[in-house]
């Protein structure tokens, strides 16, 4: 199996899990409802595109996402928290702006074996 097969039955196996079993997702039970009315309005990105982008800078493989809302400093956003198991075993916690899929926070190991915390 190819590692894009892979990687698109893992995310399969995700989407299904959360609809499956919502209570081992922490995020609010409405956070699916919003997603999709962000992203009907235009606010947002779709996540497989979010996915795609991710794939290519890192390897590994998805293993949970959240979408939030942050209005912390006020500029009123809407994210995806991405955990990335890699190859080598770390995790890497990735989190993204939904509305144009910039990366704004990295934390982990990157295939180069530097440490990350970008704030």
């Amino acid at each position: 199996m190819t590692g894009k097969k892979f990687f698109n039955r893992m995310l399969g196996g995700i989407v299904v899990c959360t609809l499956l079993a919502p209570t081992f997702v922490r995020a609010d039970s409405n956070d699916h409802e919003q997603a999709r009315q962000a992203l009907a309005e235009g606010k947002i990105i779709p996540l497989r595109a979010v996915l795609e982008n991710i794939e290519k800078q890192y390897a590994g493989q998805v293993v949970k996402i959240e979408f939030e809302h942050d209005d912390d400093d006020g500029q009123n956003r809407w994210l995806y928290e991405i955990k990335l198991l890699q190859d080598s075993g770390d995790m890497l916690k990735l989190l993204v702006d939904a509305e144009n899929g910039k990366i704004l926070k990295l934390k982990g190991k990157t295939r180069h074996n530097k440490t990350q915390d970008n704030d």
